[in-house]
Order: C-alpha cells, then sequence, then structure tokens
C-alpha cells in the first residue's frame, strides 16, 4: 500500500473529511511542506474523502513547490534573472581569483532566500555548512546572476535509487539530502540548485559576511579583462 501526507484546502474540509475529529491544524504553503517531506517515496492527499479529492505523486508534489529557475523566470519576467550565491571554503579562494575563466561545480543557492538572514553563524547552519565559517567567524559567499538557466538544475531525487525513482528525479545523495529541491533544512525553504563547471559571467562577486553582520565586497570578476578586480573596504 501507498503512504500519504493528508492536507485540507481549508479548516471546513480537514472537519467535514475526519468528521471532527482532527481539531488543530497548520497553514502552510506547498513549499514548505516540500522542505520538511518526510519521505520521497510518500504521495500529497489532499482534500481526502471529499468530492474535490485529488493525490499527488512525490515528484509532482516537488515540481509544483519547486520549478527550476527558467520556470520561475517564465512564470514572472518582469522579476529577471535571480542572484545565486554559494559559500567558498577560505582555502578555494585563492584558485578562483587565479582562473582567468573561473568556473563553479557542485551546490548553489537562491539568494533571495536567504536574505533575511544577516549572521554567518545562522546563515551556514541555514544552509547545513557550519564547517565553512572562517577562524574569525566569517563566511564568504560568491555570488552571481546565471547566464543559460538550464545549467542550474533543480536537484530533484533521493538518497538512494529507489528514493530517486519515486520523485522521477536524477540525483542520488548521501543523507541529509532531501530530493526535493530544496537545501535539507525541514525550519528554512531555500531552493538551490546544482551545477557542473558552469563558467562564471562578467559581475560575479566575492562578499565576506563578518562576525559582526556587514557585508564587505572583496572582488568583482570583470569578463572583458579576463580577471579578478580587488575590491578595498565597500561594505553594506
Amino acid at each position: 500500500g501507498r503512504t500519504w501526507v493528508l492536507a485540507f484546502t481549508s479548516v471546513e474540509a480537514m472537519r467535514a473529511a475526519t468528521g471532527g475529529v482532527a481539531g488543530h491544524c497548520r497553514v502552510a504553503a506547498l513549499v514548505e511542506l516540500a522542505a520538511g517531506w518526510p519521505d520521497p517515496r510518500w504521495g500529497l492527499a489532499v482534500n481526502p474523502g471529499l468530492g474535490a479529492e485529488f493525490l499527488l505523486e512525490p515528484g509532482t508534489v516537488a515540481r509544483l513547490a519547486v520549478p527550476t529557475l527558467a520556470q520561475d523566470l517564465q512564470l514572472d519576467p518582469g522579476a529577471g534573472v535571480p542572484v545565486v550565491q554559494k559559500l567558498l571554503a577560505p582555502g578555494d579562494i585563492g584558485d578562483l581569483l587565479a582562473a582567468r575563466d573561473p568556473r563553479v561545480s557542485g551546490y548553489c543557492h537562491h539568494a533571495l532566500d536567504v536574505s533575511h538572514i544577516a549572521t554567518p553563524a545562522v546563515l551556514a547552519d541555514a544552509l547545513r555548512q557550519p564547517d565553512l565559517l572562517t577562524a574569525s567567524g566569517s563566511l564568504n559567499i560568491l555570488r552571481w546572476r546565471p547566464a543559460g538557466l538550464g545549467l542550474y538544475r533543480t536537484p530533484y531525487g533521493g538518497v538512494d535509487e529507489d528514493a530517486r525513482a519515486a520523485v522521477a528525479g536524477w540525483v542520488v545523495e548521501e543523507p541529509p539530502f532531501v530530493g526535493m529541491g530544496l537545501v535539507p533544512n525541514a525550519d528554512q525553504v531555500i531552493r538551490e540548485y546544482k551545477v557542473y563547471g558552469v563558467g562564471l559571467p562578467h559581475g560575479a562577486e566575492i562578499w565576506e559576511l563578518t562576525f559582526e553582520g556587514t557585508e564587505h565586497r572583496r572582488a568583482m570578476y570583470d569578463g572583458d579583462l579576463r580577471r579578478w578586480l580587488l575590491v578595498g573596504t565597500e561594505a553594506r
């Protein structure tokens, strides 16, 4: 048999479907449900037992909750291409600055989703990357506007092949990978993307978020000169 997470479109629908047994609920957006999804094999049953009942497979839940970057832009063209960012290990900065055609691989995330976080420790915890804090308690952050949105793939998948297949995904990663297109943190909604050797565009920037919560821009990539330009003490 299948396991389904139950959800209702209103308090009245919940009471009608459960005969009044369920009296407490929490209002949540679909993306919030996806962030804390208990098992990639479980589906979502909306208004079960009612005339407006419908069932969603986990892969459908993931794609409705977390569209791709290209789909986001199609839905709201006026918003423009969003900024993505990636935390940098201190030991990686030298090689990045030395590269004439810098490229990045791994996971990056939607900068807007963490714009409310002002301190390095909280940001590192939200992204489940506390090991990237420097000895002084700061974070180094690479930011850029993607070129070629199709290269920034939403990581649908799971921790094994069965879980990947359950969401019709393409990624298998070690736990705590969620596979719903979000950073593995049930308390945050942070969209993430997986990239393989994508080139950084003109205007990419390296910022330092200090222990005090102040941001300093440290470098900017000039695509015409094909080199990084170091910045003094510009802050925000």
